[in-house]
């Protein structure tokens, strides 16, 4: 997620053909699975997630407070709620209380299938996502396997944030892929990437949909999935935008490879390739 500075997406992939909702494209003899919660239980599992963010400060000019009690869990659903009630926040008073919960300290991992199964809100000011961060906690790189605006909840965003070795310290360099189909609003999708020496490919259900070979990162890095409100990118709520929102969550599953030396796939006819050196942009 882009919890520094704006974005640029430079990349819009129209719709391909794709697999059946809810199909698993994963094979058991290549991966191996190494994480998993399908929030079957009566609360969050904080033996696996930590509910809060890690760093605990408001960045993008965003307007939530993260809060403990935005988590639930019903049927094998995990909600992330947000509402429009006030809740104090890194020293202050923000608008709107949701949630974010992390991995971090208790599950990392370099290279593996990264997947969640979810359903976004719909509404402006909504911005769902599921990433990756070094661990210990640090940034950049970062790999969003997921962004989603709420005032276009047909488009989702793939990207990759990396060191800008002309300024250490400040902006990253990223490499975006935007791909355009159903209304992810409407019900539950699969989102994912498989990442390797050198190679991230990102999955829409089951379906490859852009890709990046260069300045990959090679160090474990661990999970966030959380709802934020506002930002420069995502714009305030709006008086159409309904409370509470809510992120539903059916599972989020990590597998590693079984043997490293296996084959990479070719992107299908039509699949725009990142390479994270041409085309970049600083954020």
């Amino acid at each position: 997620m882009h919890r520094f500075s704006p974005r640029i997406a430079l990349f819009l992939l129209t719709s391909l053909p794709v697999l059946l909702v809810g199909q698993d494209p994963v094979d058991s003899k290549i991966w191996e699975l190494t994480f998993v919660d399908e929030f079957d239980g009566e609360k969050l599992d904080y033996s696996r997630w930590t509910p809060k963010d890690p760093w605990g400060v408001v960045r993008n000019d965003e307007l939530q407070a993260y809060i403990v009690k935005a988590f639930h869990t019903e049927g094998g659903i995990l909600t992330i709620r947000c509402e429009d009630e006030p809740a104090f926040y890194d020293g202050a008073k923000r608008d709107y209380r949701s949630g974010m919960m992390s991995t971090s300290g208790k599950f990392a991992q370099t290279y593996g299938r990264f997947e969640i199964r979810c359903q976004v809100p719909r509404g402006r000011g909504l911005w769902p996502a599921f990433w990756l961060l070094p661990d210990p906690p640090a940034w950049p790189p970062e790999i969003d396997i997921l962004e989603i605006l709420g005032h276009e909840t047909d488009k989702a965003y793939l990207s990759l944030h990396r060191p800008d070795p002309a300024n250490p310290g400040g902006a990253s360099l990223s490499v975006t892929g935007e791909y355009q189909g159903t209304d992810f609003a409407d019900g539950f999708h699969t989102f994912a990437i498989e990442w390797e020496k050198g190679e991230i490919r990102w999955y829409i259900d089951g379906v490859e949909r852009y890709r990046v070979t260069e300045h990959v990162p090679d160090q474990p890095m661990f999970l966030l999935v959380n709802l934020a409100v506002g930002g420069a990118w995502a714009g305030a709520p709006t008086p159409e935008t309904v409370f509470p929102a809510d992120f539903l969550v059916d599972y989020v599953k990590v597998w590693k490879k079984r043997e490293a030396s296996a084959d990479r796939a070719e992107p299908p006819s039509g699949k725009a390739r990142g390479t994270g050196g041409a085309g970049e942009t600083s954020r």
